[in-house]
C-alpha cells in the first residue's frame, strides 16, 4: 500500500454553504441569536453592530418609505432574502413589485436596495456593491448614516456598476425604478 501524500487537485476550494443548509444550522441553534449573519455567495458572514446614527436613520426612513410608497410596490426592512443557492442577505431595505412575495424576487427585479452603513462602509462600497452588481439590481444604494450622504450605483456590469455617485444630504435621489419616492436625506431628523 502507498501512502505517499499527493497533492489536492488544483480545482479544489472551499466548501460552500447553502441558503438551505444555512437556514438549517441556524434552526438547529448552531448561531446565537444575537448573531447577525449573512451568507455571501457560499460564505457566512459576521454583519457589523449597529450604531445610533444607523438606527436613528432606518426609523425615520422606515416611516418616511411607509407614508410615500406607491401603490404596486412592496418594501420589506431587514427581512431575510434567499437570493439564490448561495446567497442569503438582510438590506436594510429591500423595494420590489408589490405583486411578488419576497421570497419570489430575482435580484435582477427588485427595484431598490438600500444600506444603511456606518461601521460597514467599505464592506457595504465594495464587496456588497459587487455582489449585488453581479446579481444584476440595478438600483443600490449605500447611505453614509454618519456623514448622511447616498453612494447611488446604477448600471450593473460583472464587474461592478458603471455608474457610481454621491449625493449630499441637502440634494434629493429619485429611485431609478420608483420615481414616485424622491428621497432628500435632509429631511430625515438627524
Amino acid at each position: 500500500m502507498n501512502l505517499a501524500y499527493s497533492p489536492p487537485p488544483d480545482d479544489v476550494g472551499p466548501r460552500l454553504i447553502t441558503v438551505e443548509e444555512f437556514d438549517k444550522m441556524s434552526e438547529l441553534g448552531i448561531f446565537a441569536p444575537e448573531e447577525r449573519l449573512e451568507l455571501v455567495e457560499g460564505m457566512i458572514l459576521q454583519m457589523s453592530a449597529k450604531g445610533v446614527p444607523h438606527e436613528w436613520l432606518k426609523t425615520q426612513l422606515n416611516r418616511y418609505f411607509g407614508r410615500h410608497t406607491p401603490d404596486p410596490v412592496q418594501f420589506t426592512q431587514e427581512a431575510g432574502w434567499r437570493v439564490d443557492r448561495f446567497t442569503y442577505l438582510e438590506p436594510d431595505f429591500l423595494f420590489y413589485p408589490a405583486s411578488l412575495r419576497i421570497d419570489q424576487v430575482p435580484a435582477a427585479q427588485s427595484l431598490l436596495i438600500i444600506e444603511l452603513s456606518s461601521s460597514s462602509l467599505r464592506y457595504d462600497l465594495g464587496r456588497k456593491a459587487s455582489l449585488y452588481a453581479r446579481l444584476g439590481v440595478r438600483d443600490y444604494w449605500v447611505i453614509d448614516a454618519d456623514r448622511r450622504q447616498t453612494h447611488v450605483h446604477r448600471d450593473p456590469q460583472p464587474e461592478g456598476y458603471g455608474e457610481i455617485r454621491i449625493v449630499p444630504e441637502s440634494e434629493t435621489v429619485v429611485p431609478l425604478l420608483i420615481p414616485a419616492l424622491p428621497v432628500r436625506v435632509a429631511d430625515m431628523p438627524a
